[in-house]
């Protein structure tokens, strides 16, 4: 009768293990993300492996000790890895420490528990600096927890996963991208089109007509042509000239293809904004692609949906775009200039964090405006009909490099 509970609770045992994987096993294993814009150094620490070095007396993790062990692994994590890369200089501006648990859906999630017993306590750190398209680095670790031998560095980037096992007699180690990978840009934007047009060009058969009536007159008459036929002459002279001279123009519309080539650069250099960390640059993207007043609705509801954590997690990094349908939209009171678009599309993307790759699919439907602004497309407006979301999460064990 207890068969079924008891290989219920094997299991769940042996999940629990595969699932904590080096966190049950390695004191510190190490990982660094190499993203366009963004260089990430993370660490997973079992904090029971400094028991002894910290003369720790219980054995458990309280509220009051939590904050001296996160700030202690932070000031050693910082102080024990040197990078270097050619031509560019890494500053952290944000640095993240807490405690975590793994976690099915998630990788690793942040441990709530009061208590938290000290062979299970694990903690996650993260620094993160602003870059632009690091190619190769040179880093040494210099922090290893006490008695540990070997430790591993992950590493994830625009190409293939690599690591290197490092001791503490064999610390350096080098990296550098081996496929030509060039970092995300914007796509040209179709640009506006306009017909050039006469307005006034249907005036210039009835100022021929005035001016070869007046001339007949004047033919016939000679001397005693009346004056207003030479009135005439004048200001048929002077209408056709102002029919052939002055112009305008027409915007046309883009339809059918024109219209979807349109709309999917203006969603990819939307996305590609967000390939950015600081704020500064985000806006500035956004704003080839954005009106001013769609500007903080887009950054505000994007950067939600693409962050890992609502704590200010690392961001999933969109590299595909898929524009599903695209059709025009009933649009009555439109200003001129401006059409309305019913959009389905579906973005793809992934971010490594933890050394767990995080893989998002987002289906959007949406009815859009694309307006014409200083003579650019860009979107004046969003009304989001519908979002689903998708997210898978997998854990690649990559051998090191001899």
């Amino acid at each position: 009768m207890f068969r079924y509970p008891l290989i219920c609770a094997a299991l769940c045992v042996t999940s629990l293990f595969a699932a904590r994987g080096f966190a049950a096993e390695e004191p510190i294993r190490g990982f660094i993300s190499i993203e366009p814009f963004e260089f990430r150094l993370e660490a997973l620490v079992r904090v029971g492996a400094f028991k002894e070095a910290w003369r720790m007396e219980t054995d458990s993790i309280g509220p009051a000790e939590r904050q001296r062990v996160m700030d202690n692994l932070l000031t050693l994590f910082e102080s024990g890895v040197n990078l270097k890369t050619p031509g560019e200089s890494l500053t952290y501006t944000e640095r993240s420490v807490r405690f975590v648990v793994p976690d099915v859906e998630k990788g690793y999630a942040t441990d709530e528990r009061e208590t938290i017993p000290l062979d299970e306590a694990l903690v996650g750190l993260t620094l993160s600096a602003t870059t632009v398209g690091i190619d190769e680095m040179e880093f040494e670790w210099l922090w290893f927890a006490p008695g540990q031998e070997r430790l591993i560095v992950e590493i994830a980037s625009r190409g293939k996963p690599s690591a290197r096992a490092l001791t503490p007699a064999a610390n350096k180690a080098r990296w550098k991208l081996d496929e030509n990978i060039s970092p995300p840009a914007l796509l040209p934007v179709p640009p506006v089109t306009r017909v050039e047009h006469h307005p006034f060009r249907y005036l210039l058969y009835p100022a021929l007509a005035m001016m070869i009536y007046a001339g007949i007159i004047v033919t016939r008459r000679k001397t005693e042509s009346p004056p207003w036929s030479g009135w005439l002459i004048v200001g048929g002279i002077v209408v056709c000239f102002a029919a052939l001279k002055i112009r305008g123009s027409e915007l046309v519309l883009p339809v059918d293809q024109e219209r979807d080539d349109l709309v999917y650069a203006l969603l990819r250099n939307t996305y590609h904004a967000f390939d950015y960390r600081d704020e500064s640059s985000i806006y500035d993207t956004l704003e080839a692609s954005v009106t001013g007043h769609l500007l903080e609705q887009v950054y505000l509801e994007m950067r939600s949906s693409l962050e890992l954590e609502n704590t200010g997690g690392p961001r999933v990094r969109v590299n595909e775009i898929a524009l599903r349908e695209c059709r025009a939209s009933e649009s009555p009171g439109i200003p001129e200039g401006s059409f309305k678009t019913r959009a389905e599309w579906v973005t793809i993307g992934e971010v490594t964090h933890w050394g767990h790759t995080h893989e998002r699919t987002n289906k959007y439907e949406a009815e859009m405006t694309i307006s014409s602004e200083n003579e650019v497309w860009r979107i004046s407006g969003l009304d989001l009909l519908n979002e689903e979301r998708i997210q898978k999460i997998s854990r690649r064990v990559i051998d090191p490099e001899p």
